[in-house]
């Protein structure tokens, strides 16, 4: 359920937030907006990614995930729009 409050406000606990609810999180933040099917691309495929899909909290088929971890992430995070990466030339070895 996006947007669903997951802070426990005593005791400080995680901030957890599926893929579905972090395009919300990133617009309230003032970040740019990301959908839900490019961050799951995002982590399964950039290296930067601070939160390995293995070691991610699993509800159902769910994957939850920190967002005091995951903003730091999209704040540094550098956008290649428009970048292909299926034109790199090999790497020189």
């Amino acid at each position: 359920m996006p947007d669903s409050p997951t802070e426990d406000a005593e005791t400080g606990g995680p901030d957890l937030i599926s893929f579905a609810d972090i395009p919300a999180r990133l617009e309230r933040a003032g970040l740019k907006r990301v959908s839900a099917q490019r961050c799951r691309q995002l982590a399964e495929d950039d290296p930067a990614w601070p939160i390995p899909l293995d070691k991610a909290m699993k509800v159902g088929r769910m994957r939850l995930f920190d967002w005091r971890v995951l903003e730091p992430y999209f704040r540094d995070r550098t956008s290649r729009q428009g970048q292909r990466t299926d034109l790199r030339p090999p790497a020189a070895e």
